[in-house]
């Protein structure tokens, strides 16, 4: 039994190393080879993806959080049975949320969402897919964030790269801290999000956005 901890670890000047990797795939679920350290790009310019070839040392690799990112702040929504909580500074714009259940997740009414728009399985099912943590929710007086028991890391094909389960982010900002969710978390490849490491959307073409 393999008893290793999984790590993603990098600075400010280093790829993502992925360290004791477990059940990673790409997008559509195939299987991705990984060692035991593996670098992973993050400028978005590797000709080796999903792997880094050092061309983040060429062109200036960008780490730096804007100041103009979403700021990073809870709001909660709540609703006879169930108060949900949503962060946007967290959110990568995958509108998985929008998709799944419009009826509680609508950008187009406001408030934007209506935590009595669904049922309380319906609306925790749609939470637990969440894949940057943005959403999270408190029932019966207990907050819930966490939901992945098992490991996977899916490298998204011009996308972020999706981590679920117990995978310890390790880096010289302390990025961890600005997580509630602790399993759940999108890591941006494509050096344009404003709110580095964490994915914002910022490789959605914008007519692609909900």
């Amino acid at each position: 039994m393999n008893s290793k901890k999984s790590q993603i670890i990098f600075t400010n000047n280093s790829p993502f190393y992925l360290v004791h990797g477990k059940n990673v795939t790409d997008g559509e679920g195939n299987p991705i080879k990984v060692k035991a350290v593996t670098a992973l790009c993050r400028c978005g310019e590797s000709t080796s993806m999903p792997y880094c070839d050092n061309q983040h040392e060429k062109n200036k690799l960008n780490t730096k959080k804007s100041d103009e990112r979403a700021p990073d702040k809870w709001k909660s929504y709540k609703g006879e049975n169930i108060t949900i909580h949503f962060n946007l500074g967290l959110c990568c714009h995958v509108a998985s949320c929008i998709k799944g259940l419009p009826s509680v997740f609508n950008v187009d009414e406001r408030p934007w969402i209506n935590a009595d728009g669904g049922t309380t399985e319906e609306i925790i099912q749609i939470i637990s897919k969440c894949p940057s943590g943005a959403l999270t929710y408190t029932k019966d007086g207990r907050f819930y964030s966490d939901f992945e028991k098992d490991i996977h890391i899916k490298i998204m094909k011009n996308g972020p790269i999706v981590v679920s389960g117990a995978v310890e982010l390790i880096d010289d900002l302390e990025s961890m801290q600005e997580l509630k969710a602790r399993k759940r978390y999108t890591l941006c490849r494509c050096n344009n999000s404003k709110n580095k490491p964490f994915c914002d959307g910022s490789h959605i073409p914008k007519h692609e956005e909900n």
